[in-house]
């Protein structure tokens, strides 16, 4: 296998995904496959206590590197991301959920922003052209849009969909902004944007489709009053002077 830099990393954060990994990487693996250019998986085990490691390890592909990175201890999403983003040796990475809520087709609608070199781009599910397949629960949509209004009017961001786990980030920008990250909760989303837009890198928003998953593991409710105070946190971060 080359040791070439790949075109593409794929960073998929993964906790207790042993039933939904597999299919994830076969998925993934078909698609890129044909796309033309280089490219590596990356699988960060952010401390399973089920099989997701040795169905990662279980796939072989002598063409294309499937990593796996793992701890012991669960850390949280946003520190699975930063650990697997800081590893990844493409010229842009792409952080995808394990449950492919967003369908990895949607990457050919990054396609003609990557051919023009672009810094930042986050799929959403909120403006024209975005599809929603399959709905949350009412209650966490309206929490998901109190989420997103409280990151806009703190940090001044004019994002209209924070929260979409499907990010593409080029080479430049990737030791300046998971370099700087803190946030490992839910509030890592808006940490990363807040921090590439403080860099002066510049967002694409890009819609996608999407499709709820009701295995989800995110606990809305339980994890509000700790989003806040990670907002707040960004917000004091900056004021030290935290993010450059």
């Amino acid at each position: 296998m080359s040791q070439e830099r790949p075109f593409l990393s794929v960073v998929i954060p993964a906790y207790n995904e042993e039933k939904r990994i597999g299919k994830t990487l076969e998925g993934m693996l078909e698609y890129f496959k044909n796309k033309g250019f280089s490219f590596e998986i990356l699988v960060v085990d952010d401390g399973s206590t089920d099989k997701t490691g040795g169905v990662v390890k279980s796939f072989k592909n002598p063409s294309v590197r499937i990593d796996l990175i793992s701890y012991p201890e669960n850390r949280g999403k946003g520190y699975a991301i930063k650990t697997g983003m800081l590893k990844a040796s493409g010229e842009y990475v792409l952080f995808a959920d394990a449950d492919m809520s967003t369908p990895v087709e949607m990457f050919e609608r990054f396609e003609p922003f990557l051919a023009k070199g672009a810094d930042v781009l986050i799929g959403t599910r909120k403006t024209e052209r975005a599809y929603v397949g399959k709905h949350q629960p009412a209650y966490r949509e309206s929490m998901g849009k109190v989420f997103t209004w409280l990151s806009n009017q703190l940090f001044n961001l004019q994002v209209s969909d924070f929260t979409c786990g499907f990010k593409c980030f080029h080479r430049r920008t990737i030791e300046p902004v998971f370099g700087s990250q803190r946030i490992f909760g839910w509030g890592y989303d808006t940490e990363i944007i807040f921090i590439a837009r403080h860099q002066g890198f510049h967002i694409q928003e890009v819609p996608v489709s999407w499709f709820n998953d009701e295995a989800t593991r995110v606990k809305l409710l339980k994890n509000v009053f700790t989003c806040l105070a990670e907002l707040y946190q960004i917000y004091h971060n900056n004021r030290k002077g935290l993010y450059g």
